[in-house]
């Protein structure tokens, strides 16, 4: 059984996902060759990954774009209608913000650029549940965390709210791989999954599938 969400696989008999509580659907026996998915996928050469991080780009500036443009005539607008600030001040203000999405974008960009692929191993991973007070009022949050060694030397940890992303995907001695310029680990050993995480929207694909039906690229088996 696998949790359809986040792609815990579940204990035999248990039919709701303990992490995230979406009930289970039992998938059929996978008719692939097992020995496939004990291995590093050479596909991540595929030419399908490299248009899907050129997109990726573009639409990051391009929202970016929206953004500043947004902000440079939205504050002049604020300004002369509020009285609140005066010209051209408002427009400074919105050439600013609208500069600083545009190196946020940028930034982005260069850390891809800069990014390597490394090899490392799930050596952690902890849930625990925090109280937070907040005018009177207390809030219960689950937090998850991942952490990888890696080998070359140090860590990469990962932290996530209430929303476990694929914390529940991955198993303490877990061989993985950081493929540059993607937010995806490959597992070395897949053979036990009936899912299969996409390196380039993190979408859960069936194991008896070659490529993702949300962004068409191949999934890495």
């Amino acid at each position: 059984m696998v949790c359809q969400n986040c792609g815990k696989n579940l204990s035999e008999g248990e039919t709701i996902c303990d992490v995230c509580g979406t009930v289970a659907v039992e998938q059929p026996n996978n008719s692939h060759n097992m020995g496939e998915l004990i291995s590093f996928s050479s596909k991540i050469s595929d030419s399908a990954f490299n248009s899907y991080k050129n997109k990726s780009i573009k639409w990051a500036f391009l929202f970016s774009g929206i953004l500043a443009v947004i902000a440079l005539v939205g504050f002049p607008v604020y300004g002369n209608v509020s009285g609140e600030i005066d010209w051209p001040n408002s427009l400074f203000y919105g050439m600013g913000i609208g500069g600083m999405f545009l190196v946020i974008a940028l930034l982005q960009t260069l850390k891809k650029s800069f990014d390597k692929t490394w090899d490392g191993i799930v050596v952690n991973k902890d849930s625990y549940t925090v109280k937070e007070r907040d005018n009177g009022h207390t809030s219960r949050h689950t937090i998850y965390k991942l952490k990888i060694q890696k080998d070359s030397g140090g860590y990469k940890k990962h932290k996530w709210r209430d929303i476990p992303g694929v914390y529940s995907y991955y198993n303490i001695g877990d061989k993985v791989r950081h493929h540059k310029g993607f937010s995806f680990y490959e597992k070395y050993d897949k053979s036990k999954d009936t899912k299969i995480m996409c390196a380039a929207c993190l979408s859960f694909v069936d194991a008896d599938k070659d490529t993702c039906p949300r962004c068409k690229c191949p999934l890495l088996k």
